[in-house]
C-alpha cells in the first residue's frame, strides 16, 4: 500500500487533482485527512449520502478503525503530537481504506508541508510526494474572489514553495503544473500514471460520472457541469497589469523554486 500526498497550496488544484486519481479503478482517494474529524461530524459525503455514517465506504473504514484501534473517524487522532501514535492512526487509516477498497493506492490531499514531513518519517508508511502547483497570478486571482486580498497570500506562496523545495529537493517526487493539467488532462495523467506505475484509464476523464467519497471535494463538483475541465486563467484578463508584476515580484523567489523542482521532476 502507498500513500500518493497531495501537496502546495490551496486553490491551486490539487483537489481537481485527488478526483481524478480517484477515478482510477486502483487508486483510493480520500481528500484532506487532516479534516476527516470535521466532515465526519458535520458534512454529508460528495458522493451523495447525507452523512459519512451512512456512506457505505466511510461506514466500513469507521468499522476497520474500531476493530483494530478502538477509535471511529471522529477520534482517530491523524495530528497527534506523538509520533508512535501519530504513525500507528494514520497508517492504520491508510491501510483499512485500502483494505475496504481492495486498492494498492490511497491518497491524502492535506498539503500540508509539516504533515508530509512526518510521514515520510515513518519507516512503515510509503509515501509518494505530489507537489500541485499554479502560476503565482492564478491563484492570487481565486483568493481575491473569495477574501478580497490582493498581496498578502503571494507572500505565503513564496514561503511555502521554499520549504517544499528545501524538504523533497533531493527526494524522488512528483511535480504536476495545474495550468498543463487543465489545458491537457488526457497528456498529463497519462505521464503521472506512468510515473506510478499504472496504467491510464478513460473512466479518469469521466470523473463526474463516478461516485466520490474525497474528504473536501464537493465543492468542486458544486461548480462544474460534467466532467469538462476547464482552465481557470480569467486572472490575465482581470488583473491590472501593474498587479501581476506586482505578484510575480512577490513570488519570485517561489517561482525559482518551483522552476528548478518541476525542470527535474516533473511529467514533462
Amino acid at each position: 500500500m502507498k500513500v500518493i500526498y497531495l501537496v502546495g497550496m490551496g486553490r491551486s488544484g490539487s483537489t481537481l487533482l485527488d478526483i481524478l486519481l480517484d477515478s482510477h479503478s486502483r487508486i483510493r482517494a480520500l481528500g484532506g485527512v487532516r479534516r476527516l474529524a470535521h466532515y465526519a461530524r458535520k458534512h454529508p459525503c460528495p458522493c451523495g449520502a447525507p452523512s459519512f455514517w451512512a456512506c457505505e465506504f466511510w461506514s466500513k473504514v469507521n468499522q476497520g478503525l474500531h476493530e483494530r484501534l478502538g477509535c471511529d473517524l471522529t477520534t482517530l487522532d491523524v495530528h497527534a503530537r506523538d509520533d508512535r501514535v501519530f504513525r500507528e492512526h494514520n497508517r492504520t487509516l491508510f491501510e483499512v481504506v485500502a483494505q475496504v477498497s481492495g486498492v494498492p493506492f490511497v491518497t491524502d490531499n492535506s498539503k500540508s508541508v509539516i504533515r508530509l514531513q512526518r510521514l515520510m518519517d515513518a519507516p512503515d508508511i510509503d509515501v509518494i510526494p505530489v507537489h500541485v502547483l499554479r502560476d503565482p497570478r492564478g491563484r492570487a486571482q481565486s483568493l481575491r474572489k473569495r477574501k478580497q486580498q490582493n498581496y498578502i497570500p503571494t507572500f505565503s506562496y513564496s514561503h511555502r514553495s521554499l520549504r517544499l523545495y528545501f524538504l523533497l529537493r533531493n527526494r524522488p517526487h512528483i511535480v504536476v503544473n495545474y495550468e498543463k493539467l487543465a489545458y491537457a488532462p488526457e497528456d498529463q495523467l497519462r505521464k503521472l500514471m506512468a510515473r506510478l506505475n499504472l496504467e491510464f484509464e478513460p473512466a479518469q476523464l469521466q470523473w463526474a460520472e463516478l461516485p466520490h467519497h474525497n474528504i473536501g471535494s464537493a465543492d468542486v463538483f458544486r461548480k462544474t457541469e460534467g466532467s469538462l475541465i476547464r482552465p481557470d486563467d480569467a486572472w490575465k484578463k482581470i488583473i491590472p497589469p501593474y498587479m501581476k508584476t506586482i505578484i510575480n515580484l512577490i513570488a519570485w523567489p517561489g517561482r525559482v523554486a518551483n522552476d528548478a523542482k518541476e525542470r527535474r521532476w516533473g511529467l514533462d
